[in-house]
C-alpha cells in the first residue's frame, strides 16, 4: 500500500528541509559524499487523487555512514529506499550514488548499476533453498562477470569475515535465523557496492542475534562500507551514526 500524503503543515517542512537539507554529523565531515539526495519527490495517483508518498527529501550522506531510517507504517520509509535502490522511479529530484545520477539512468542499463553499485539486504533473508551459503554468495557475482574462481575465493572471504567459515556448504533451513543474515549481509557486499540498503534486516531474530547483526554493521562502517537501514527498533537506530525520522513523506535529520 502507498504511503498518504502530506497536509499543509508537512508541505511547509518539506519545503524547510528542501532549503537546509539533511547534513550529516561532523564527525563524518572528513568523508567523501557518497549519496547526494536533492529534493527528491514521489507521487502516485489513487484515481484522480494525488498522493504524495515522498516530498522534497534532500540527504547527504558520507562514505561509511550508518544511517537509520525511523518511520511509523506508510511514513514514506519504505518509498525511499525503493527510490534509492532504483526499483521505482522519482517524480522529482536526482538521487546521485558515488559520481552517478541514478535518476537518468535509462531503465535498460539500471539492473546493472544496481548490481554494481547497491547491495541489498532483507528482513526474510531471500536467500535461495537450493543452493549453499557459498552458492548464494557467488551467485551475486555471476553477473557482473566475476570470474568463476576469484566468486568463490571472494565469496569463502566474505563468509569467513563473518563468522560462517564452518558453514560454508549448509543450505539455508540447515542455518539458524542469524547466521542466514549473516550470509544475506555477505551476498550485499559480494559485489562491492558503493551503498548497502537494509530493510528491517533485524525484524526476524531475537535480540541477541539483532546486537550481533548491528555490531556487523558497525565493524563494516568503521571500514568505510556506507549502510542505510530501515527500522522499528530503537535499540538497532541509536548504535547508527545518525538518524532520519519520516512523517507523513517528509524527512528530519536527527
Amino acid at each position: 500500500m502507498h504511503e498518504m500524503g502530506i497536509g499543509e503543515k508537512g508541505l511547509e517542512t518539506a519545503k524547510k528541509h528542501k532549503r537546509e537539507g539533511n547534513k550529516p554529523n561532523l564527525r563524518n565531515e572528513g568523508q567523501k559524499v557518497i549519496m547526494q539526495v536533492e529534493n527528491l519527490s514521489k507521487t502516485y495517483t489513487q484515481g484522480k487523487i494525488p498522493v504524495h508518498a515522498l516530498r522534497c527529501a534532500c540527504i547527504t550522506v558520507r562514505k561509511g555512514e550508518l544511517l537509520a531510517i525511523m518511520g511509523p507504517s506508510g511514513s514514506g520509509k519504505s518509498t525511499l529506499l525503493a527510490l534509492i535502490g532504483t526499483l521505482e522511479k522519482a517524480t522529482e529530484g536526482k538521487i546521485i550514488l558515488d559520481g552517478t545520477d541514478l535518476t537518468s539512468v535509462p531503465e535498460k542499463l539500471l539492473p546493472g548499476v544496481r548490481r554494481e553499485k547497491i547491495g541489498f539486504i532483507f528482513q526474510h533473508y531471500n536467500l535461495i533453498p537450493t543452493l549453499s551459503a557459498l552458492e548464494n554468495v557467488e551467485l551475486a557475482m555471476r553477473f557482473s562477470g566475476v570470474p568463476k574462481k576469484e566468486r568463490k575465493e571472494r565469496a569463502k572471504a566474505l563468509l569467513d569475515d563473518l563468522g560462517l567459515g564452518d558453514r560454508l556448504n549448509h543450505k539455508p533451513t540447515e542455518l539458524s535465523g542469524g547466521e542466514q543474515q549473516r550470509v544475506s549481509i555477505a551476498r550485499a557486499l559480494a559485489n562491492r557496492p558503493a551503498l548497502i540498503l537494509a530493510d528491517e534486516p533485524t525484524g526476524e531474530v531475537d535480540s541477541k542475534t539483532r546486537d550481533s547483526i548491528v555490531r556487523t554493521f558497525k565493524e563494516l562502517s568503521e571500514k568505510g562500507q556506507t549502510i542505510l537501514v530501515v527500522t522499528h527498533d530503537p535499540e538497532v537506530a541509536k548504535e547508527c551514526s545518525r538518524v532520519l525520522r519520516i512523517t507523513d513523506g517528509v524527512i528530519k535529520d536527527y
